[in-house]
């Protein structure tokens, strides 16, 4: 049998994720984007996977890599045009549409599943919008603390193991008893 104690005013923590935000003051602090440097998308071309599938634009992960040299100063002007701009290129949206096998009969096209192949300087473009915002919400500390999803070092068990340690804490302070009859 369990008995329930009368349910909390601040039911799911509520209060505190209100609180950890009221507390921020970050209304001054507008988010905008920043030119990025040769450097940067160097970094990126060369961090490619060379195996990485193909998109529209059928350049390949090796050619990017090892062109990274001479293709980073006109991927960061496109980059920056970008940036400046406040435009994605239209050819950077136009995904290569494959059917990738699942498991079943081969023949049966429910066994399959659509994935979509971006062109990988788009990916470029992203891990530059990605970091910059990354950078930002880091700064600001605008993620909630005991947020785990998108966030570098953190996971489902990361998570899993703050809600287990809440309970445990919840039994500890009689918040909610089971007994055994």
């Amino acid at each position: 049998m369990v008995d329930k104690l009368p349910a909390p005013t601040n039911k799911f923590g509520t209060e505190s994720v209100k609180d950890y935000y009221r507390h921020l003051n970050v209304e001054g602090n507008n988010f905008k984007f920043s030119l990025t440097s040769n450097d940067i998308v160097l970094n990126l071309l060369e961090d490619i996977n060379p195996t990485k599938a193909v998109g529209i634009d059928n350049l390949s992960g090796r050619f990017l890599k090892d062109g990274a040299p001479v293709l980073s100063k006109p991927i960061t002007q496109l980059c920056n045009l970008s940036i400046k701009l406040s435009v994605f290129p239209d050819d950077c949206k136009i995904a290569k549409l494959k059917p990738l096998y699942k498991k079943g009969s081969n023949i049966d096209p429910k066994n399959y599943r659509p994935i979509s192949l971006l062109p990988l300087v788009s990916k470029i473009f992203e891990k530059i919008v990605h970091i910059q915002t990354q950078e930002y919400l880091d700064t600001h500390q605008i993620l909630y603390k005991y947020q785990s999803g998108f966030r570098a070092r953190h996971s489902t068990d990361t998570c899993l193991s703050l809600l287990n340690d809440k309970i445990l804490q919840g039994f500890d302070v009689g918040k909610l008893r089971h007994d055994s009859h």
